[in-house]
């Protein structure tokens, strides 16, 4: 699945494995996004192109975590 959205510095992801992942900065060449900075929670970074940052499958952190809980929600309604 491709990642179609803009990397948004400051903002959290998951990716498949449930791995929290944070854009720490965005590196532009003229007005365009080349680089993207990514932090994982042990500190571990990694600049990744703008084109494999499409290709990466994260959610956006706020979308995963409400699934979640409107999930678990859900469960106890049953």
């Amino acid at each position: 699945m491709s990642n179609k959205r803009e990397p948004v510095p400051g903002n959290y992801y998951v990716n498949l494995t449930g791995q929290l992942i944070k854009v720490r900065y965005l590196l532009y060449s003229g007005c365009e996004i080349t680089m993207v900075m990514l932090e994982y929670q042990d500190g571990h970074q990694l600049k990744v192109q703008l084109d494999e940052w499409l290709w990466l499958d994260l959610r956006d952190y706020s979308d995963w975590f409400m699934g979640e809980s409107s999930k678990r929600e859900s469960e106890r309604e049953i």
